[in-house]
């Protein structure tokens, strides 16, 4: 049997609850989606237009069999995103069955995936905590939603528990990729299939109004983890130009996440986070190691004292590509980093996909964004959950944006056979910059349903000579554009 519908294998999941019922207490959770979209023009290209309008649909549904407060399992399912008019919402395979699917959105339209499946349990007669399991594992971040190094659902087992008052240890492996897809249509048989991860944390909230959390990382990927002879260097995040993509990738990452509310009404938030990646067999001449290293930064302070919004004000820098340099400027990222954005800004979204736009109304981006962005400076502020009228709630933010990127490194990448990992539009050297105007606006009909409208604006100023280089199309003033705009309205049902 290769295909059943939604109604049979619902009415079996029924029948699977009731038969637990007596052994666990079942806890259903989930966020149902529908968003419409009028957007132009997003990637700055007059003749790669996107499509105008579009309705997408997801369903999130997340189930917890509560044994005690002790053990219990979860299963976490998504079905979408997928565009109406874009065939069903079919019950088949999660994840495409080859060794292109990478990551956790590595799957069909409208199939259903497995978004989380693990056993969360405390060892007996002590405080220690585990989860194992298919999971979403994001390494600590104040600010930007999530973490820019790694922020997805990956293969992993969890360890946390108390040191002493106000200090935890967290600790873990994981493998974010594994290109030995057993079972499949297409296994791979190559050695150095697989990435493997070790992290360690430790949250420290000793003093009150003070917490900050330092953690490291390390992961070796094997010559053929994202594929058949295709390595971490095949991916956005770890390539860089003259790198051999078959090749493995040693990585390691160090960073802390800051928090302080101690000067009440002021809330600061800061992060600093360092990779470094390297690989031998590098393809340039003048090195015979390459890789990638460099470092994230934010600050942002947030002023509490107000009860009708919260303004905030921030300031994000991440290096770049250097020019006549063996090592690539810019933070190696594992994994898809899906929630990291400014105040859910539509330019640190992945804006050349059709789904996982990072606003609130979707409420998550796939990643590829942030990864095609490394390399800029960001500053701007914000009007947070402005409440002027009974059930409304808006969000208003200014952002402008300048690369870090030499422009030099990409005219010199260009001639070369493997060049920088870059998109036009996306990527952003030392000679282009952006203003974006942002205004979120949620309003509640039911406690558990919202409307959700977002309203975007970017005016760019891309160099065209620099990028000439890459296309000639994008000296072309007929060819390009420097205004995108956004208009997202959807429904949310969260329960």
């Amino acid at each position: 049997m290769k295909k059943m519908s939604f109604f049979s294998i619902l009415a079996l999941l029924v029948l699977g609850i009731a038969s637990v019922a007596q052994a666990a207490d079942i806890k259903a959770t989930g966020k149902w989606q529908i968003d419409s979209y009028w957007n132009n023009s997003m990637n700055f290209e007059s003749m790669n237009k996107d499509q105008a309008f579009r309705i997408e649909q997801r369903i999130r549904t997340k189930f917890e069999f509560i044994a005690n407060e002790n053990l219990k399992a979860v299963l976490d399912t998504q079905i979408g995103s997928n565009t109406w008019g874009n065939g069903q919402y079919q019950i088949s395979a999660g994840r495409t069955p080859n060794d292109t699917a990478r990551g956790a959105n590595g799957l069909g339209n409208g199939n259903i995936m497995l978004r989380q499946g693990y056993i969360d349990f405390k060892w007996p007669s002590t405080p220690v905590n585990f989860k194992v399991g298919f999971q979403t594992l994001s390494l600590p971040a104040a600010f930007g939603g999530g973490s820019a190094i790694l922020d997805d659902q990956v293969g992993a087992a969890v360890m946390s528990t108390p040191i002493v008052d106000g200090v935890k240890l967290l600790a873990g492996y994981a493998r974010p990729y594994d290109g030995n897809n057993f079972g499949s249509t297409s296994s791979i048989n190559n050695t150095g299939t697989s990435a493997d991860m070790g992290f360690v944390a430790v949250p420290v909230d000793y003093f009150k109004g003070f917490s900050i959390v330092p953690f490291g990382a390390f992961m070796y990927a094997g010559n053929s983890a994202a594929g058949s002879f295709s390595g971490a260097t095949s991916q956005i995040g770890f390539g860089s130009a003259g790198a051999n993509n078959s090749v493995g990738v040693r990585s390691y990452w160090a960073g802390a996440a800051f928090t302080m509310t101690a000067f009440e009404p002021f809330k600061v938030m800061a992060d600093v986070n360092y990779g470094r990646a390297t690989y031998s067999n590098y393809t340039l001449a003048d090195s015979s190691d390459g890789g990638r290293q460099g470092w994230l930064f934010d600050l942002a302070v947030d002023y509490t004292g107000l009860s009708m919004m919260t303004p905030e004000v921030y300031y994000v820098y991440t290096s770049g590509v250097r020019n006549n340099s063996s090592k690539d400027g810019r933070m190696p990222i594992a994994g898809n980093p899906q929630s990291w954005t400014i105040n859910n800004s539509f330019f640190f979204g992945d804006r050349n996909m059709i789904t996982g736009f990072n606003t609130a109304s979707t409420g998550g981006s796939n990643g590829a964004g942030t990864r095609n962005s490394m390399g800029f400076w960001a500053t701007g502020f914000a009007l947070k959950d402005i409440k002027v009228l009974d059930g409304f709630t808006h969000t208003f933010n200014v952002m402008y944006a300048k690369g870090t990127n030499d422009s030099d490194a990409v005219l010199n990448s260009a001639k070369r056979a493997n060049g920088i990992s870059t998109g036009y539009g996306v990527f952003l050297t030392d000679k282009d910059s952006l203003v974006e105007v942002d205004l979120q606006t949620k309003y509640k009909i039911y406690d558990e349903l919202s409307l959700q409208l977002d309203l975007g604006y970017i005016n760019a100023d891309i160099d065209k000579d620099t990028w000439r280089s890459v296309n000639a199309s994008y000296g072309n003033d007929e060819m390009l554009v420097k205004n995108a705009y956004r208009v997202a309205m959807g429904l949310s049902y969260s329960f």
